[in-house]
């Protein structure tokens, strides 16, 4: 059995597989990086860089933290309205556990946790991955916030230029706001009686498959945002529903009579006739548009949706007794024409 190598950074030895490439960390540019860049220069000239002694746990603590979600437990803390020390030292612990040197950058750029230190900041900077133009920004960048004495709060998404890291970023912005919108409806349905509480949450199970079809099936994935685009297609069904639900609770019902019900019911099946039929007989006639969006892609989508509309319906019947039927399918029609208008374009 192989003995797993270590490192030492500041005296507590780390597993060596968790450091990284090479420094600078030039992994995801397909070269050795310019060496007559400015960033480069720059990166060389902290690469001995190391965190003060009073800022490392002992040994025995990073090893049993291994795992810990560094990235998690960095935003969590930061959306805290007073995070203590200790709840700071356990983020960097964290992170040096699992060498996160994205997470240490934006530590010791804000100074949360630790004193603000530049030099640790940008060494950081300069292990992460990054492609040239976006290395180029984060290091320019923290170089700018030094020089000016810049307050605000660096963050690890503020220089992003490369789609993978549009998409990591998109992820993050997407947790920490389906926490705060699930922290909104289950406020507003905890006084609920159980029986509409049940309702509830069968609906916002179609709200899920409905979000996710409209995030894998309706989303063109042709291009390099393509990560990023999706998650915001799903997190904005998301938010439309906790909207919904905060209007309703306040009295703001929808009001449609079932001509105007009937007349959007027919412009969807137009539209969605027209989407199906496009380019019949012709090469590529199973796709809608030029991208990556299928016909068969859309009709999942629309019976998605249409389990969706029914489960809002019930949840109207149970909640909101003096709602017509037709007033919500009629709202959330005329939106589905919106997203099927879209696609014909």
């Amino acid at each position: 059995m192989k003995r797993a190598m270590v490192s030492i950074v500041a005296g507590v030895m780390l597993p060596a597989m968790a450091q990284p490439p090479e420094y600078p960390n030039t992994s995801a540019m397909g070269s050795k990086g310019d060496t007559g860049a400015a960033w480069y220069r720059q990166c060389m000239a902290v690469q001995h860089e190391q965190p003060p002694a009073r800022d490392m746990p002992a040994a025995s603590s990073l090893h049993a933290m291994r795992n810990c979600g560094a990235q998690d437990r960095y935003y969590d803390t930061r959306q805290r309205v007073a995070a203590s020390p200790m709840q700071w030292d356990q983020v960097r612990h964290c992170a040096l556990a699992e060498h996160d040197v994205s997470v240490l950058m934006m530590l010791y750029a804000n100074g949360f946790g630790v004193s603000r230190n530049h030099g640790l900041a940008l060494k950081y900077a300069c292990s992460m991955p990054a492609a040239p133009a976006e290395m180029d920004a984060r290091v320019a960048h923290l170089n700018e916030r030094a020089d000016h004495h810049d307050p605000a709060v660096f963050d690890q998404c503020d220089d992003v230029s490369s789609s993978h890291m549009g998409g990591f970023c998109a992820a993050i912005q997407e947790r920490l706001d389906n926490r705060e919108r699930s922290g909104k409806v289950s406020a507003i349905m905890k006084g609920w009686p159980l029986a509409q509480q049940a309702v509830a949450m069968k609906l916002q199970a179609a709200l899920d498959v409905f979000a996710s079809s409209r995030a894998d099936q309706e989303t063109d994935m042709s291009g390099g945002l393509r990560a990023a685009l999706s998650i915001e297609a799903r997190g904005f069904e998301l938010d439309q529903f906790a909207r919904d639900l905060q209007e309703a609770e306040k009295g703001r019902l929808p009001r449609y009579t079932p001509q105007q019900y009937q007349q959007l019911e027919r412009k969807m099946g137009e539209i969605f006739e027209r989407l199906m039929e496009r380019g019949a007989g012709k090469p590529g006639a199973h796709l809608i548009g030029h991208g990556t969006i299928t016909k068969d892609g859309v009709r999942t989508t629309q019976q998605a949706w249409l389990a969706f509309r029914d489960a809002w319906v019930a949840l109207g019947a149970a909640r909101y007794p003096n709602v017509a039927p037709h007033a919500w399918k009629a709202l959330l029609t005329q939106r589905r024409i919106e997203q099927l208008q879209e696609l014909e374009q």
